[in-house]
């Protein structure tokens, strides 16, 4: 596959390329480019163009592009969840459940984006009428790890979108191919240059933060890499929203049903290799 910019696909400014496999088997299911900074500095050129338009673009319409998005998504459930299967190795079912909140994802936030922009204020005096606007940041840059691709780029992408946003994504270069499944089946109706897709490695991500333009970084990854972009967006002072890896105690409280506990325990800290804590579990103890 090949990455996403300016709405359509390319093979961008390199020859290298990463090859992605079943964990499972090992068996290679496709290869997608090495993104370089070229590649990086053509999709935020573009996102840059869409900008003024998208910002511009009425918050109902935007909101009908979204749940769009959504309904496409849903109507590919299956062949999504699929694809996050052999290409991450999580069991179907989970798969099926990312996939359900990631276009639930982006029904929440076109809803959230129709009535969201801004606030009044009491006036100070009779003559005085005081509000606040919220303004959109520019071009988003979406850093997204390989345990949850698309839930995790949802919970980015969705809200920047509805904001009046426009963004790049550079997804794990373990798993990319959902991503670009994605751009491919859910987001063809969207202006050209408002989403699009950098695959690469960590040079690629570096490039993103790095870029002068690209006002704000959301990420899912590591401390290590986290500390490593905020020691690089610190000088441009870019706003950064940052999920860094952690594991949080769990205590049992003494008025629970024991056996019930243990396998709500079990469930919220083992699923997924232990890569995230689900509300289920919390929900099984209450």
């Amino acid at each position: 596959m090949r990455m996403y910019i300016n709405g359509a696909f390319t093979s961008g400014n390199t020859s290298d390329e990463i090859t992605v496999i079943n964990p499972a088997t090992e068996e290679i299911l496709d290869t997608v480019p090495m993104g370089t900074a070229v590649d990086i500095q053509t999709a935020v050129a573009a996102a840059q163009t869409a900008f003024p338009t998208w910002k511009r673009t009425p918050a109902w319409e935007r909101a009908g592009l979204l749940h769009e998005a959504a309904r496409k998504m849903q109507a590919h459930a299956e062949e999504l969840a699929h694809l996050l299967t052999v290409e991450e190795g999580k069991p179907l079912e989970e798969n099926e459940e990312e996939v359900f909140w990631t276009y639930d994802t982006f029904n929440y936030y076109a809803e959230l984006g129709r009535h969201e922009r801004g606030r009044f204020l009491p006036p100070g005096d009779p003559d005085q009428l005081n509000f606040v606007i919220k303004e959109p940041y520019g071009v988003v840059g979406c850093i997204i790890p390989w345990n949850f691709p698309l839930l995790l780029l949802a919970w980015k992408l969705a809200p920047a979108l509805a904001a009046g946003n426009t963004a790049v994504i550079k997804p794990s270069e373990f798993t990319p191919l959902s991503t670009l499944k994605l751009m491919e089946i859910a987001f063809d109706h969207f202006p050209p240059g408002v989403v699009n897709v950098v695959t690469g490695a960590g040079e690629t991500g570096e490039a993103l933060v790095r870029h002068p333009d690209v006002p704000l970084i959301a990420f899912t990854g590591s401390v290590a890499t986290g500390q490593r972009i905020a020691s690089l967006a610190a000088p441009m002072m870019k706003k950064l929203h940052l999920e860094l890896g952690g594991k949080d105690p769990l205590v049992i409280g003494p008025d629970v049903a024991l056996d019930f506990a243990v396998k709500a325990t079990a469930y919220a800290g083992l699923i997924n290799a232990g890569q995230g804590v689900y509300q289920r579990g919390a929900d099984l103890c209450a």
